[in-house]
């Protein structure tokens, strides 16, 4: 039988057999560390607003890419081409996905976001896997009912932010760490992410060009509810 790793530094050893676990999200117990939705909505706003120069240039960055491969992909009208061009741009895709993550850590941890920090490739084979890997495991949950689907993506989230802050960890590893820190968080988080889906979607709404700000936003909120639940310190507005 496998034995369970032992816990990361900073959280309480596990309680001893049969000590009910404490009320917690969806019924499970609760984690080392803790957010409050409203907190963390503040903060992402306060702290993007001290930093909005650079987030402002990251967004558009990755906005340029994403056109720029767009507008490629669009001139070519073949199987094969079309099939190539959507490799690349999910390849890139998880490129600047790992930058924005690497990004908005530096800033909830007192950092400079830099636009080199989009394009370091550490990490780049643990996040491919186990972007496959969640990928399938989502789609299968919402096929099956939809609410395991949302659970799962909700469970795996964080699996980004293990390998950008841990490049060794592997794909199965990283997930299974980011169970761990969103277990007993997960209705939060799931409301959170509402909340974050309607801010972009305002965005979008308002002229799309709100969206390059509600964009950063949500980045830096989500990493620090990630670093809040990993116990991590995170600067102050």
């Amino acid at each position: 039988m496998t034995q369970p790793p032992p816990p990361p530094p900073g959280m309480p050893p596990p309680p001893p057999p049969g000590t009910p676990p404490p009320s917690g999200s969806w019924g499970q117990a609760p984690q080392a560390g803790s957010f409050e939705v409203g907190e963390a909505l503040s903060y992402g706003w306060n702290i993007y607003w001290q930093n909005a120069g650079a987030m402002i240039v990251l967004a558009l960055v990755i906005f340029g890419v994403n056109l720029v491969i767009g507008a490629v992909g669009s001139s070519f009208d073949n199987l094969v081409s079309q099939v190539l061009i959507n490799i690349i741009s999910f390849l890139v895709g998880i490129i600047l996905a790992m930058g924005l993550i690497r990004a908005s850590l530096a800033v909830v941890s007192g950092g400079t976001p830099e636009v080199r920090m989009l394009f370091l490739p550490d990490g780049f084979g643990a996040y491919f896997g186990a972007s496959v890997l969640v990928s399938i495991g989502v789609v299968l949950g919402l096929i099956a009912l939809i609410v395991p689907g949302i659970i799962l993506a909700i469970m795996w989230h964080f699996f980004g932010y293990v390998i950008v802050e841990n490049p060794g960890t592997g794909p199965v590893d990283a997930m299974r760490r980011s169970a761990e820190i969103t277990r007993g968080h997960r209705m939060q988080l799931f409301v959170l992410g509402i909340a974050l889906l309607g801010l972009n979607i305002l965005g979008l709404m308002l002229c799309v060009v709100p969206i390059i700000f509600t964009y950063g936003i949500t980045a830096i909120t989500v990493a620090y509810a990630y670093k809040r639940l990993t116990g991590q310190a995170v600067a102050q507005p």
